[in-house]
């Protein structure tokens, strides 16, 4: 084995333990989006999920209640480690082609 492909196989190995640590942190995290609703002049957020093919929500507070302020925050960590989970799996699959290649 040459150096180039056990250093292909650790950086291999480094991205598939992102994934399993980026999928562990999404399994804790709420699902969903945020919607607001206008009702006699205030606006209520609630969190929205599909369960196959109904759509469920969830009453989270007022705008701007710090109920509201924490499901934000927890909508915006999902957005990131979601980004971050798509690209450990690009480039896991650049990696495994890589090493496809260099194998013939």
């Amino acid at each position: 084995m040459s150096v180039f492909e056990d250093v292909l196989k650790e950086e291999l190995e480094r991205a598939k333990s992102h994934i399993d640590s980026y999928e562990e942190i999404l399994s804790h995290l709420q699902k969903g989006y945020l919607s607001k609703m206008k009702i006699s002049g205030r606006m209520f957020v609630y969190l929205k999920w599909r369960e196959g093919k109904t759509i469920k929500s969830k009453y989270i507070g007022v705008e701007g209640s710090p109920q509201e302020k924490e499901a934000r925050n927890n909508y915006f960590e999902r957005k990131r480690i979601e980004s971050n989970l798509r690209a450990a799996k690009e480039e896991a699959r650049k990696i495994e082609r890589a090493l496809e290649a260099y194998g013939r």
